[in-house]
């Protein structure tokens, strides 16, 4: 089920204490070599209030997301959380585009930046990677392969090695 990130602004507008929300859904991000796709469950925990026009939100968040290496494409798995205090003004325009007269106050925006900010777009699995090979493809980690290393003089290039910069 799709992570619900809506609350009803009447809600927070007419309750003079937090509003405490733990849900639990799916949230797809792809981002970079990273994704979190629709099998895996996000869990956020959220407490909210309106003081003086100011929406306040502080959020939890766990989640898990897949990443790839962006030299050998290996695949890992990552469990990972963050939290986030976040304070507007919903009278004036905001970062989020939340307004006052709104029936629904959205967080999707929220959580997205939070799940963004903890990843690498160009995760490497560690920094001896080898990567893969450019001839045959296999992961020069695992296995070792034998062809001839391309002769530099082939290449369209070489003749720039002879200028004298």
């Amino acid at each position: 089920m799709k992570l619900n990130t809506k609350i009803k602004s009447i809600d927070l507008i007419s309750s003079k204490d937090k509003i405490y929300f733990d849900r639990e859904g799916t949230f797809p991000i792809n981002y970079g070599n990273n994704v979190i796709d629709d099998n895996q469950q996000i869990n956020f925990h959220s407490e909210i209030e309106i003081i003086d026009g100011r929406l306040t939100c502080l959020i939890d968040i766990n989640f898990k997301y897949q990443r790839n290496c962006g030299r050998c494409l290996e695949i890992s798995n990552t469990d990972d959380i963050n939290s986030s205090t976040i304070t507007l003004n919903i009278y004036g325009e905001n970062d989020y585009e939340i307004n006052y007269g709104d029936e629904y106050y959205d967080l999707s925006p929220f959580i997205s930046e939070m799940i963004i900010e903890k990843m690498d777009i160009n995760y490497i699995c560690d920094q001896k990677c080898k990567g893969l090979c450019s001839f045959c493809g296999i992961n020069k980690n695992n296995f070792s392969c034998n062809h001839n290393e391309k002769n530099s003089k082939e290449s369209p290039f070489s003749s720039l090695s002879q200028l004298d910069l």
